[in-house]
């Protein structure tokens, strides 16, 4: 029988999948970007909100990047024939 995929992991994990630090993952925790609960005594947070956090991060980047470039700087000279 093939092992089935982790759901969750404990805040641990979660920071080294993130590469972000335990207090950083906390505050992600807070504002409500990842999902989880607890099981018995340990925090539990659940795969699908790692993952779909890492697509909001992306997509959000993706807008930046897009942004219509500025128009040039009319600097010292510009009127100059």
């Amino acid at each position: 029988m093939p092992a089935l995929p982790k759901l969750v992991v404990r805040p641990a994990e979660a920071g080294q999948i993130l590469d972000c630090s335990q207090s950083y993952l906390y505050v992600l925790l807070r504002r409500g970007e990842l999902e989880s609960y607890e099981d018995g005594g340990a925090r539990k947070i659940t795969i699908k909100s790692i993952e779909d956090y890492v697509a909001r991060r992306i997509a959000a980047s993706r807008r930046k990047i897009r942004r219509p470039p500025a128009p040039p700087h009319k600097g010292l000279g510009a009127n100059q024939p």
